[in-house]
């Protein structure tokens, strides 16, 4: 009698240890599971800080001189997101229509049907032809800072692949000329 009630004790120890330690457990992966939500609503916080600043570019006519901004924006921000793993760089890219003021003031045939045709990077173009036109006419500056354009398409960071990985942040947003209404 008295080792069946030892065993008895010890059998209702053993359970007790049991559910305290599945408690732990339990509370151990809530606390894991509220961390790892406050770390996603975090980062998604953040991404949307990061998108907001390019798609403000989203609306109905974007200015030249806003592109010149934005140009300006695109730079900052590829040279401090470089080092952080995984980042792809944003790109922009602009397609100009023939015929417009823009295109009357570049003087290279090859340049006029290589920014007519499809779209350039925004950056190659301010960096080379851009100031190649301010060499050849003092007002292109101004033609071009009072220019119209309008974005056509924004694709995020994983948008096109099958995983669905990648970070939703703003990659490539592309502008099209337009003639003033």
């Amino acid at each position: 009698m008295e080792n069946a009630s030892k065993a008895l004790i010890m059998a209702g120890g053993i359970l007790i240890a049991i559910l305290v330690v599945s408690l732990l457990v339990i509370g151990w992966n809530n606390i894991t599971d509220y961390s790892r939500l406050q770390e996603e609503i975090q980062t998604a916080e953040q991404i949307t800080t990061f998108n907001k600043e390019f798609e403000s570019y989203n609306k109905g006519v974007v200015r030249g001189y806003e592109l010149v901004s934005l140009a300006n924006l695109v730079e900052d921000t590829n040279q401090r997101y470089q080092t952080i793993d995984g980042y792809k760089e944003l790109e922009i890219f602009i397609k100009f229509l023939k015929g417009t003021t823009i295109i009357q003031n570049i003087k290279d045939e090859k340049i006029i049907n290589e920014i007519t045709e499809s779209y350039i990077d925004l950056i190659t173009f301010m960096e080379t032809y851009y100031k190649k036109a301010l060499e050849d006419s003092r007002d292109f500056a101004k033609i071009y800072k009072e220019s119209y354009f309008q974005c056509d398409k924004i694709e995020y960071d994983g948008e096109n692949e099958q995983s669905g990985g990648g970070s939703a942040r703003v990659q490539k947003m592309y502008f099209t000329q337009i003639k003033k209404k």
